[in-house]
């Protein structure tokens, strides 16, 4: 009888081991980093996170049982308007919020920590994180905690059958922006940051109610190695404007000087329009880094996107390849950006610039 209730035991508990296999098989998840900005109203999201939460669901369906979508907020700050964020996120495209707490987070090394924890505990299939200024000093701190891989500074995110395996593909410019890399991982969970406009948002509503869960990491022998001295807030708003700016004037090499970047400016100024510049302008010191757009600056996805003197190298397209009109003005007519204008000048930028702003400036109310 002892023998026989051994195999009863031994029977429960393989039972009981494939009941949490199957469980664990369907509860599979795509986590997104919910990261949140304080705003003069509020707690806001960051766009960021929608673009994700959109593409998250999109690459859900191409497994063979959908991946349920999970929305992880963890700030250093409390979010007083809590109930409001997690309704947009449901909208957005999670089925599911976790928010992580614990007073022991102040930093960006509590964040990962606490990330990290949840990921230990429930095991996602991919992770998502927005190349912000957060998430990518987060994102390979997590990465290296779980050991796993990370692919940084996304362009494209897809699925793909790999050795009879669902797999993320993400996909980042490479080799000075010259040849596009595509990357899989190894383990999970599939880690990837993606930069800021170059996914799409959905304007559908997916739900208005979800899944939601409270997790509490453990800090009890976390001793912080970093104490903040001082935050001080960057108030450039051309800068911070740029990302969601409808209309851009960019001007690159071929305007040649500062004071032809000053036009810019003031063409700028008339078409009540954000400007910029690219890599070769900033390395000329015509415009500072902060206005950079392409693969080592800003992603932009602007209504109207108009170059002056910028030739269109693949590391400079990289950072407009969602603008929905773009205007090149070049005085080769072999630039590679005209390859991907829909209106290509073939002019001598500046003189172009100049007879725009005389036009501009012609037809303001006298005062």
């Amino acid at each position: 009888m002892g023998k026989k209730k051994k195999n009863n035991n031994s029977n429960n508990a393989t039972n009981i081991e494939n009941n949490t296999k199957v469980e664990n098989a369907t509860s599979k998840e795509i986590f997104v980093f919910g990261q949140t900005i304080k705003h003069d109203n509020g707690t806001i999201l960051h766009s960021v996170t929608l673009e994700l939460l959109n593409a998250a669901q999109e690459l859900s369906k191409h497994y063979d049982k959908k991946l349920k979508v999970s929305s992880v907020l963890c700030s250093t700050e409390n979010i007083d308007n809590f109930d409001e964020i997690k309704k947009t996120l449901y909208q957005k495209g999670a089925d599911k919020v976790y928010i992580i707490k614990n007073e022991k987070i102040k930093n960006h090394i509590g964040i990962a920590k606490a990330i990290s924890e949840l990921c230990e505990n429930k095991k996602p299939e991919i992770f998502l994180i927005g190349a912000t200024t957060l998430g990518r000093t987060i994102a390979p701190l997590i990465s290296s905690k779980l050991d796993t891989g990370l692919t940084a500074d996304c362009t494209k995110l897809e699925i793909t059958n790999f050795k009879d395996e669902k797999k993320l593909v993400a996909s980042r410019p490479t080799f000075g922006g010259q040849l596009m890399a595509s990357i899989l991982c190894k383990k999970t969970p599939q880690m990837a940051t993606v930069r800021p406009s170059v996914l799409k948002k959905t304007d559908e509503i997916y739900k208005n109610d979800g899944e939601f869960e409270e997790f509490y990491p453990n800090f009890e022998d976390f001793n912080d190695p970093i104490t903040i001295l001082n935050r001080e807030k960057n108030n450039n708003k051309f800068s911070s404007s740029l990302e969601n700016a409808q209309i851009i004037v960019a001007g690159g090499k071929g305007l040649k000087t500062e004071e032809n970047f000053e036009k810019l400016k003031r063409f700028a100024n008339l078409m009540g329009a954000a400007y910029a510049g690219s890599r070769g302008a900033v390395d000329m010191g015509l415009i500072d880094k902060e206005y950079q757009i392409g693969q080592t600056g800003k992603t932009v996805a602007p209504r109207v996107y108009i170059a002056f003197g910028i030739s269109g190298a693949i590391h400079h397209i990289v950072g407009i390849n969602n603008a929905k009109k773009i205007i090149a003005v070049n005085n080769d007519e072999h630039a590679p950006i005209f390859e991907n204008a829909d209106v290509a000048i073939v002019e001598d930028a500046t003189r172009v610039l100049d007879e725009l702003i005389e036009e501009l400036e012609d037809r303001m109310p006298e005062k």
